[in-house]
Parts: structure tokens; C-alpha cells; sequence
């Protein structure tokens, strides 16, 4: 079992908000049990990862965070977005009949195209922390894009051609996201790990991280991303930007 109680025991579904995590963030602050789950039909200002706009269609994509309270360090959190990957990929390989690779850390792509991201955030004391509240968006029925996006973005319903029922996906989402996570409580990362990798399309692709130009070779036990340069050096990217310079 789920230290706290099972997954969308407790799920607050509203039509249209700024951010599912902002709601989830204040929820947390006044002791919302863990497994605590927020919906939304629509978010004004949704965020990805580096304060990046998350655009969305009213009604047509889910959206949603989970309230988490692990008994983890504050340099453990990043573990929980390729946790949440795992869940996602499974939960839409179950519902939609897709198989999803998983870009580090916390991009979903179909024929590499995006339609899920993970976005976590955590509240520390500097070192033990005291929430973490992971927020999933996953284009489900959305067919427009903006035309800046077009060409790298895509939803479950353009990739089998016929639209998914987004309650049976949530669903399952968070069934696969409680089974992840207890396992990960349990057990740490190590169980993780080889699904992860197994669904990892970064390894062994040329990678930017900042001013570190090389290759993705491995994901570390731990989670971190083990990147090669030119000389041979491997370096650990643990948390930030990685973006796939294979054009």
C-alpha cells in the first residue's frame, strides 16, 4: 500500500484554473492527505518544465497533479519525474495502445513527437522534504496546434486516429503512478531504473546541457543522466535542460 492512502481517493475536478499544481500547492500547504489529486478542464497558465508555457484545448487533453509526502532527501526529487514518466508511458500504452519513449527527464514523444510532460516540484527544509507535488499533462484528444508547435507536437487521438475516453486514462494513469511510486518508497529507484532505460530514447544521442556538448551514454543508478564529451569525460547531469542535438 501507498503510505497515505490509495491515488485519487480525494480528487478535486475542476473546469478552468491558472495551474492544476498552483491548486494541488495550496491544497498541500493546508495538509491534503497524499495521494490527493487535482483535475482540470483547462489551465490559463499552465507551466512545463523551465517555466515554459503548457498550452491546452478546453476539454480535450488531461491535466492533473498528485500531492506526494516521501520520506526522501531534496536531491531524490528528480527521481519522481522519471517515475512519473514510467507510469504515464505504461497507463497510455494500456488505455491507448501506443508504445511511448521517454526523452530525460520528463518528455513523453510518439515518433518523436511530444504529447506528455511531467513537472515536478518539491517544498524542503534544504535537505528533508515535505511535499512534492507532480504535475502530468497529456494532449489526449487535441488535433490543432499553434504553428510554432505543429511539427513537434502530437496527441494520443492523431496517433492511433480515433479519440481516448480521458477518465478511463486517468484512471489507469494513477493506478500505474501509485504501483511506481510504492515501489519506490519500498524499494528506491533501482526497480525504476531498467523500465525507465528500457523506454529511453536520450541514451546514446548527442546531447546540449548548458555550455556541455557530448553524448548520452547511460542513465546512473541514481536516475542522473552520464553524458560524454569529446575528450572521454563523463559527466552526471542530475537536474536541468537536455536537449537531443541529433537534429
Amino acid at each position: 500500500m501507498t503510505p497515505g492512502g490509495r491515488f485519487g481517493e480525494i480528487i478535486h475536478e475542476l473546469g478552468e484554473v491558472d495551474s492544476t499544481q498552483t491548486v494541488a500547492r495550496e491544497l498541500a500547504d493546508t495538509r491534503a492527505p497524499e495521494g490527493t489529486v487535482v483535475t482540470a478542464e483547462h489551465q490559463r497558465a499552465g507551466r512545463g518544465r523551465g517555466g515554459r508555457s503548457w498550452l491546452d484545448r478546453p476539454g480535450e487533453n488531461l491535466l492533473l497533479s498528485v500531492i506526494l509526502r516521501p520520506a526522501i532527501q531534496a536531491a531524490e526529487v528528480p527521481q519522481l519525474t522519471l517515475v512519473a514518466a514510467v507510469a504515464v508511458a505504461e497507463a497510455v500504452e494500456e488505455v491507448a495502445g501506443l508504445r511511448p519513449d521517454i526523452k530525460w527527464p520528463n518528455d513523453l514523444v510518439l515518433d518523436e513527437r511530444k504529447f506528455a510532460g511531467v513537472l515536478t516540484e518539491a517544498a524542503s527544509d534544504g535537505r528533508a522534504v515535505s511535499r512534492v507535488i507532480v504535475g502530468i499533462g497529456i494532449n489526449v484528444n487535441q488535433r490543432e496546434f499553434p504553428v510554432e508547435l505543429a511539427a513537434r507536437a502530437t496527441s494520443l487521438a492523431l496517433a492511433r486516429g480515433a479519440p481516448v475516453e480521458r477518465r478511463v486514462l486517468r484512471d489507469v494513469l494513477l493506478a500505474r503512478l501509485e504501483r511506481w511510486y510504492a515501489l519506490y518508497v519500498d524499494h528506491g529507484f533501482k526497480p525504476v531504473h531498467p523500465e525507465w532505460c528500457r523506454r529511453a530514447v536520450t541514451v546514446g544521442r548527442p546531447v546540449v546541457a548548458g555550455d556541455l556538448h557530448g553524448t548520452a551514454v547511460a542513465l546512473d543508478g541514481d536516475g542522473a543522466l552520464l553524458v560524454r564529451d569529446a575528450a572521454g569525460r563523463t559527466h552526471r547531469i542530475v537536474a536541468g535542460e537536455v536537449r537531443d542535438a541529433s537534429g
